[in-house]
Order: C-alpha cells, then sequence, then structure tokens
C-alpha cells in the first residue's frame, strides 16, 4: 500500500494530550510502521501532561506524565519565585 507520501505500510494512529481533568487538550496525527513506533513516538511526547494513544476507536496505551499535577495546580512556587530580596 502507497500512501500519499509515499511511504509503503504506514498505519495511522492519534496521541491525545491530556489535561489534569483528562479532557483533551490537542492531538497529533501519528503515520508509523507499526504499533511498536507509534508507542515510542507517543511516549516522547509525554510532558507535563498523560498521552493517550489511540488507532482508530482502539486505546492502545496511557503514558503518564512524571510531574506531579497536585504541585502544579495548587500554585506552589517555583525555587526561582521564593528567593528572597538580598535586603531582606
Amino acid at each position: 500500500m502507497l500512501s500519499a507520501l509515499g511511504s509503503v505500510g504506514m498505519a495511522h494512529y492519534r496521541a491525545y494530550l491530556l489535561d489534569q481533568h483528562r479532557h483533551v487538550i490537542s492531538v497529533a496525527s501519528l503515520q508509523c510502521a507499526d504499533e511498536q513506533d507509534a508507542r515510542e513516538r507517543a511516549q516522547q511526547l509525554v510532558d507535563a501532561n498523560d498521552i493517550e494513544l489511540w488507532q482508530f476507536d482502539r486505546r492502545i496505551a496511557v503514558f503518564e506524565a512524571t510531574t506531579n499535577r497536585t504541585s502544579q495546580t495548587a500554585g506552589h512556587s517555583t525555587p526561582e519565585q521564593t528567593q528572597r530580596h538580598p535586603d531582606k
């Protein structure tokens, strides 16, 4: 099978970026040689949000972000924000 891009046998997958309430923020369309390739590419998309990998109506995997969402949403400050001014 030859696609418009000239790739042979590429399968279509979607990687959904989820917010802290598990709502879709955005979607990436992936053309991959196989499911393992799709898993590797979706895993690379994980940052501060979880990623769900789908092929048509089949959820393949969920890749969880390693950051703690509770600290992000609770308004905790970063070390840069908590530094004291030298005069104090």
